[in-house]
């Protein structure tokens, strides 16, 4: 992992592809980039990013780029390691905007067929929401570090970002 004091924007993407959809965009360096391809990988990850601004106030790290698939975008938002059950996973969508009738067929659904109902029904503004719940909870556990945090959503099958908290 490379020391945060040595770049001021940092990546941390949940798969290859996530990172490959980020770099298209970006086109950082590949030091700027962390890979974290498990669950519990990825928020150890963001967590230790945020420990390590928490105690060390001399990093030059003024931004941290999230490239997230759906499953993990939602832990972020939730700020939980487990897997989000379809109940967590309406708390989320009902402050995005989606309304109890319309997530009724899904509330005995796995969250994984969530995101191709909201992506194919071009439900943009949602999934920009979800995007900036996530922003909003990483940024709430920095303190003290004018840090700020961008957060994308990856389609995998797409290999391309879909949605973004900017």
């Amino acid at each position: 992992m490379p020391e945060i004091k040595d770049a001021p924007e940092l990546v941390i993407c949940d798969s290859p592809v996530a990172r490959n959809a980020h770099k298209e965009l970006y086109r950082f360096s590949e030091d700027a980039y962390l890979l974290a391809d498990t669950a519990n990988s990825l928020f150890s990850r963001v967590a230790a990013v945020v420990e390590d601004l928490n105690s060390s106030l001399q990093a030059r790290l003024f931004k941290i780029h999230l490239s997230l698939a759906w499953e993990n975008l939602l832990k972020i938002s939730l700020w939980r390691e487990a897997t989000p059950s379809a109940s967590d996973s309406f708390v989320v969508l009902s402050k995005a905007g989606v309304g109890r009738q319309e997530f009724e067929p899904f509330k005995a659904a796995s969250i994984n067929d969530l995101f191709p109902w909201l992506y194919y029904a071009k439900r943009f503004d949602v999934l920009r929401k979800i995007c900036h719940a996530a922003k909003k909870q990483t940024e709430s556990r920095i303190k003290n570090h004018p840090l700020r945090v961008d957060c994308h959503l990856v389609a995998e099958d797409a290999n391309r970002i879909v949605a973004s908290s900017l």
